[in-house]
Order: structure tokens, then C-alpha cells, then sequence
């Protein structure tokens, strides 16, 4: 027998799978006119990093938005997977987007591919509807890649790939910049993340940084103890924003940027 509890559950999801259905038109509008790299000069910028599911995470963090009075956010993606509310936390998003385009920005993360879903956790969240799943991926594919933040902070959900022009980017080419990972060791490198994942050292963010006349790289991708880590002596920085990420009990973070200096916030203690 199938309790009450449960069947609540699943009703609740539906509806909210029907609102999310509702929005994609309109986010799709929104998403496919912006460039794959946006280009952001407001000052300040508050910089989010992953949030998987994690609905009462970013509900602190938009909380946090209103006590700063901080009107431009920029998400650096990875909002399903791994945590429960994957939808709940689409349809807070892509509402936020709607109501507020000019100052709400979704990147698009790694997490935010059918591959990814169907082996960890959305699929089974959406009761293994292959046909809502694949609607929404089309909405992924619309999503930019990247930020650029008054002229001189790159962001981007993974790393880079090499020390090229962030011209060259494209929506549909973006696997690089949602996959690859900071190293100590320099140059492009091997990642035990797979075959065609790779890891950059600091000589490739040196390069990268002076081709485009850059400061900075922000990213996310990675779970982290703190909730962040920098590398490179300031040049990038990691930002994680879900806390107790599958039970490890890590801290999250979110960063304030403002005059070209960063500012962290630390969230959701760690567990000893």
C-alpha cells in the first residue's frame, strides 16, 4: 500500500513539473537571445556556485540578496542532481529570470545535460519521465556559457580550455568550460574525471587572463569543505553554495564581487 505521505509527495512533484513546463517557453526566449558569454557591467555582482537540488540553500542565498540590497546575481549553474528539489529549484530560477532579466544571470553547468541526469538523481526525481526530461535539456542547450563582470572577472561553471579568446566560445561546443578543473601541475592535463575531461594549471590561467585582458576566474563545479578555494595566488577562485552536499558535511559559499574586490560569505556549518 502506498502511504498518504507519499502520494502527496508525488502530486506535489507533478504540479510543480506542470509550472516548470509552463516557464520553458518563455525562458527559452529569454536564454536563446543572450550571447554565450554575457557581458556584465554592474557593480555589485553577487556569484553563486553550485546548488543541486538544494531549494533551502538558494533560498537563503536570495534572502541574503535582499538584506544586501544586491540586484544582479549570477548563478554559475549545476542546479539539479544530487539533491531532491532539482525542479523546485528550476521553476524559483527561471521565475526570478522572468520576472528580472537585466539582473538575474543562468550559466549553464554540467549537471545541466540528460547525460548527467539520467544517472544522478533529476531523472528518478521526475518519476522517470524521459519525454519532460529531454523538454528541458532543450532549455539547457539555450543557456550562455559564461560571464564577464565589468570587464575584468571571468565566470564560468567548470575551467578553460587552453588560452584562447572567449570569442571563440560556443553554446555548442561548451563541454571544456562545463567539465574542466583547476591543477598545480602546468599545462592541459589528464582528470580522473574522464577521458575528455581535462585539468588546467596556473600557466594556462596566466595565458588566459593576459589574451583577454582579465583579472580573474570564478567557477564553481567542485564540492569544497569551506565552500571555497582560491588558486593561483588570487587569479581564480572556487565557489561551491550547496552545503552538506550528499551528506559530506561541507560548508557552502557565495561571493559578493564589488570595486573589483571579492568579499566571501560563508553558509551552513560543517559537520565535525
Amino acid at each position: 500500500m502506498v502511504s498518504g505521505k507519499v502520494l502527496g509527495t508525488f502530486s506535489k512533484k507533478t504540479a510543480t513539473k506542470e509550472e516548470l513546463l509552463l516557464l520553458l517557453p518563455k525562458i527559452d526566449r529569454i536564454l536563446g537571445a543572450e550571447q554565450t558569454v554575457l557581458r556584465i557591467n554592474a557593480d555589485p555582482v553577487m556569484i553563486i556556485g553550485d546548488i543541486h537540488g538544494n531549494l533551502q540553500a538558494l533560498n537563503f542565498v536570495m534572502g541574503k540578496r535582499e538584506e544586501m540590497n544586491c540586484k544582479n546575481i549570477l548563478f554559475l549553474g549545476d542546479y539539479v542532481d544530487r539533491g531532491p528539489q532539482g525542479t523546485e529549484v528550476l521553476v524559483r530560477l527561471f521565475r526570478l529570470k522572468l520576472e528580472d532579466p537585466e539582473h538575474i544571470f543562468l550559466l549553464r553547468g554540467n549537471h545541466e545535460t540528460v547525460d548527467m541526469n539520467l544517472y544522478y538523481g533529476f531523472f528518478e526525481e521526475v518519476g522517470l519521465d524521459l519525454e519532460f526530461l529531454l523538454r528541458v535539456s532543450q532549455t539547457y542547450d539555450k543557456m550562455p556559457i559564461a560571464a564577464v563582470l565589468s570587464g575584468h572577472t571571468f565566470c564560468v561553471h567548470g575551467g578553460i580550455n587552453g588560452t584562447s579568446s572567449i570569442d571563440n566560445i560556443r553554446k555548442e561546443e561548451a563541454f571544456s568550460y562545463l567539465w574542466n578543473d583547476p591543477s598545480k601541475r602546468p599545462g592541459l592535463t589528464t582528470s580522473t574525471r574522464g577521458s575528455t575531461v581535462k585539468e588546467f594549471g596556473p600557466d594556462i590561467v596566466e595565458g588566459f587572463l593576459d589574451t583577454n585582458n582579465l583579472k580573474r576566474i570564478v567557477r564553481g563545479h567542485t564540492a569544497l569543505e569551506n565552500g571555497y578555494k582560491w588558486w593561483f595566488d588570487g587569479k581564480l577562485l572556487s565557489l561551491f553554495s550547496c552545503p552538506d552536499y550528499v551528506g559530506l558535511g561541507n560548508a557552502a559559499a557565495f561571493a559578493l564581487l564589488e570595486k573589483e574586490e571579492i568579499k566571501l560569505f560563508v553558509f551552513g556549518s560543517r559537520q565535525k
